[in-house]
């Protein structure tokens, strides 16, 4: 009897780290699964762009899906554009989303593993996404540009560790 428990408990403690492990990211190992979301929500006023956050710490190899938040009170082009090119060279891109802000419709296109340079948000409210595998360790800086004479920037960073 004593057997079976120790058997039983044992096994559920196998369970319980294996679960645990599924719900993190691992630097080194290749995500798989559904991909990990994170957002990025930009907005605009008289001194140009502001974000969400600046930074975001991810996992090399885990599987993430960003959200580019577009924002809501802009004019047909005088939206932001997102760049990001280092941190493109060293991802593998699965998927790159648009989605219609007045439905839940979107178009998906199948990259693999292709770049994009940029991501430009014109008029009210679409957003963005793309899912993709960090390939390589590192610190990569992204800027959010307007259409100002000049343009007014915002930037932040991505670590890959």
């Amino acid at each position: 009897m004593n057997r079976t428990a120790f058997a039983i408990a044992g096994a559920m403690t196998c369970l319980a780290v294996a679960s645990a492990a599924l719900a993190q990211q691992q630097s080194g190992a290749v995500g798989s699964g559904p991909p990990e979301d994170v957002s990025l929500e930009v907005t605009v006023g008289p001194e140009g762009p502001s974000l969400s956050q600046s930074e975001f710490r991810l996992a090399h190899g885990g599987y993430y899906r960003f959200n580019l938040v577009c924002p809501t009170d802009v004019e047909n082009e005088a939206g932001i554009s997102f760049h990001a090119p280092e941190l493109m060279e060293n991802v593998h891109i699965r998927i790159v989303s648009v989605a219609d802000p007045d439905s839940d419709d979107e178009i998906n296109f199948h990259m693999q593993g292709l770049n994009f340079r940029s991501i430009d948000c014109e008029g009210l409210g679409a957003s963005a996404r793309f899912s993709f595998h960090p390939m390589r360790a590192g610190t990569y800086p992204f800027t959010v540009t307007d259409s100002a004479e000049p343009p007014n920037e915002a930037s932040g960073e991505v670590i890959v560790e």
